[in-house]
């Protein structure tokens, strides 16, 4: 597959397309992959977790502005 980035997680090896995920994503994926390609599961978890909490954070502040500007508006 060409434009892949080949990790290793738990043994078994995964192409991931590099063209389908944000270049912010593919240097994440570096930073917590090995020289010999591999993750540590608890390093992804981790990532993830942390994706999650970021995302959530994100969507609460803009709904929080939506509101807001409604509320000026009315």
């Amino acid at each position: 597959m060409d434009n892949a980035f080949r990790v290793s997680l738990a043994g078994r090896f995964f192409d991931i397309p590099t063209l389908e995920i944000s270049p912010a994503t593919l240097e994440a994926l570096k930073a917590i992959t090995d020289n010999a390609g591999v993750i540590n599961p608890r390093d992804l978890l981790r990532a993830f977790l942390e994706s999650y909490e970021i995302k959530a954070t994100l969507e609460s502040s803009l709904a929080t502005a939506i509101q807001k500007i409604q509320d000026a508006k009315n």
